[in-house]
């Protein structure tokens, strides 16, 4: 029977996927953030999706409930933390206000989009941003899922 020597390390298979992960989502992260020369509208709603689809990944890495909230004039991301939510400051979770001319149709109060640890929402959603005479809509999936759909009718 082999014996495994004492002076042997590494990294295991599971360590080096989450390290990967991570640097994907800091990558997409990083290319959202490039301006593309499109309007404030068309960039609030990659930023958005992008992060939105980032603290999905988030939840599950940390097994944790994560979600965020909208409001017309912006969002924030909150965790789960000893059975109340608290807000995430960390970057690339900052709390964000829309551009200038876009606002969000949450109704009369903020919504709320919240992923398990698992990565499944409680909910499926929509989110419509509107500006400039063009709207966009930001679709979440029953399975998590973050997707932008084309103008909302």
């Amino acid at each position: 029977m082999p014996v495994a020597s004492e002076g042997t390390s590494g990294f295991t298979l599971v360590e080096l996927m989450v390290v990967l992960l991570i640097i994907g989502l800091m990558a997409s992260v990083v290319v959202f953030s490039f301006p593309s020369g499109s309007s404030a509208l068309e960039e609030d709603a990659q930023r958005f999706a992008a992060r939105t689809a980032a603290l999905r990944d988030n939840a599950i890495l940390q097994s944790r409930p994560m979600a965020v909230q909208v409001t017309p004039s912006g969002y924030s991301f909150l965790e789960r933390r000893k059975g109340s939510w608290s807000v995430i400051e960390d970057k690339p979770f900052v709390s964000t206000d829309w551009s200038n001319g876009v606002t969000a149709k949450t109704g009369e109060k903020p919504m709320m989009i919240s992923f398990e640890s698992t990565g499944l929402p409680s909910d499926q959603a929509e989110l419509v941003l509107q500006g400039d005479a063009q709207s966009r809509r930001v679709l979440i999936a029953p399975m998590g899922d973050v997707k932008l759909d084309g103008a909302a009718p």
